[in-house]
């Protein structure tokens, strides 16, 4: 069976990994599978293709159409791993050859921009979501029965030979490929700071932690954290956790996240939110520590301090849990049996249905349920509608703002097109960065889009 995986690029991030952990170990289990990945971006990690190659995978980096559309042609599978990138939807846009086609959800759906719009449900064959939590979402009414959850797998063999180590004060690991603010609860650095532990320590490993290090500096509390960047040899540093405090943003997008079941899967007891699929990894009082507030969070890494007993159980009951709920070949069964169901399917023709012929319209549809106020701004003429929305675009969330699929991940993307322009200059506007904000405002008027003048900056009056 030649299965194809369509992927917006291939880093060293949890959707990687996971497609990387169920051809490993489907190889394992003696199902043929042929597994190629074609990213729609050029960008890759060197060290997640070379973890491709060892398990039997073959990536291409971004391959000229046409030889893309050959290999979709002889797929007789083809995967799309889901997030909302504009990348993806110029994909499901162009014109395709005849295929079985499935999407795995790698987002809860709840926030946008990472939502499931509903044409994209109809567009595919068949769609697996990888925590119970997406099936209750109103875009999934009608479907939950026909949809399975499949956890996106983790390949537990680079913990092998775990051992907890002795260590020197009260350790609390997060982990994670990336400390974007838009991912972590962005109290994170303030409710870690005010714990109240002899010689505690907070061990922050991922990319892109620059602006978390300014909050400790600020907090006069850098001497708490030890911030080591991006780590592979995730086993030595959960060798030295007591516990693994994994505050993620109350918009998070998150699923079955590896992060954290590798470190259930050591023992490490939780500290989490209840937030999008973490919810359903971790139970309160059995597995872990399940909190709602920030003071919560706190209290609670304290609790597990000076309870090393019940720290102990969490830990004992967090492993136990894990090594048999996070087990990767449940998950690559689950696959095999969604590749034998299309494989009864005989491949179809399918053309995306008009939405629009602009980047801005397009953002529009990938928000689905949650465009209101896009869609108003885009199609309405002058008066208080109109106000209202963009108003109400000014105040979008960070994670609309700046995360992936966002409005300047398509504003970067798409640099010509006024309305993405409008929506990032009225957003940047909105949190006080005016250079930025009147640079995307003139941006737009040139491009065609103008607006009365709403906003004044410090020494100059911009209209756009």
């Amino acid at each position: 069976m030649k299965i194809v995986h369509i992927i917006e690029r291939f880093s060293s991030a949890g959707p990687e990994r996971a497609l990387i952990a169920a051809a490993k170990y489907a190889a394992q289990l003696g199902l043929t599978q042929e597994h190629l990945v074609c990213t729609l971006e050029k960008s890759g990690s060197p060290a997640a293709v070379i973890m491709a190659r060892q398990a039997g995978v073959r990536v291409l980096l971004g391959p000229d159409p046409a030889l893309r559309t050959e290999l979709l042609a002889q797929a007789d599978i083809v995967l799309i791993h889901f997030w909302n990138n504009p990348a993806l939807w110029t994909f499901l846009r162009s014109p395709l050859p005849p295929l079985r086609l499935a999407i795995w959800l790698k987002i809860f759906g709840s926030h946008p921009p990472q939502v499931v719009p509903r044409p994209l449900l109809d567009f595919v064959d068949a769609v697996a979501a990888t925590t119970p939590g997406t099936l209750h979402l109103p875009e999934l009414a009608g479907r939950a029965a026909a949809t399975p959850v499949i956890f996106a797998p983790a390949d537990f063999a680079r913990l092998e030979g775990f051992t907890p180590q002795p260590h020197a004060g009260f350790n609390v690991g997060i982990i994670s490929g990336s400390l974007d603010p838009t991912k972590l609860h962005p109290a994170f650095v303030a409710m870690s700071a005010v714990v109240d532990v002899p010689e505690v320590r907070f061990i922050v490993c991922g990319g892109g932690g620059e602006q978390l290090q300014r909050q400790a500096e600020a907090l006069a509390a850098a001497d708490r954290f030890d911030f080591r960047g991006y780590v592979e040899d995730i086993r030595g540093v959960l060798a030295v956790c007591d516990v693994f405090g994994y505050p993620l943003s109350p918009q998070t997008y998150a699923t079955s996240e590896k992060a954290l079941q590798e470190a259930m899967w050591a023992g490490v007891p939780p500290v989490v939110f209840p937030h999008a699929g973490v919810r359903y990894l971790v139970e309160d009082g059995v597995t872990g520590l399940v909190v709602a507030s920030e003071a919560e969070y706190t209290a609670a890494i304290e609790w597990l301090y000076h309870h090393p007993g019940e720290r102990s159980r969490l830990g004992r009951n967090a492993q136990e849990y894990a090594r048999r709920a996070f087990a990767p070949q449940p998950a690559v069964g689950q696959l095999a049996g969604l590749f034998a169901g299309l494989m009864t399917r005989p491949k179809r023709l399918r053309t995306w249905p008009a939405d629009g012929d602009t980047p801005a319209a397009w953002f529009i549809a990938a928000l689905g349920d949650h465009a209101g106020p896009f869609a108003i701004s885009y199609a309405d003429g002058p008066g208080p509608a109109r106000d209202a929305a963009e108003a109400e675009i000014a105040a979008a969330s960070d994670l609309l703002l700046h995360s992936e699929g966002g409005i300047i991940h398509y504003r970067n993307h798409w640099p010509a097109d006024a309305h993405l322009r409008l929506w990032t200059g009225l957003a940047l506007a909105h949190r006080g960065e005016t250079e930025r904000a009147a640079q995307e405002l003139q941006a737009a008027a040139a491009l065609g889009v103008t607006r009365p003048r709403s906003t004044r900056w410090p020494g100059e009056e911009v209209q756009a």
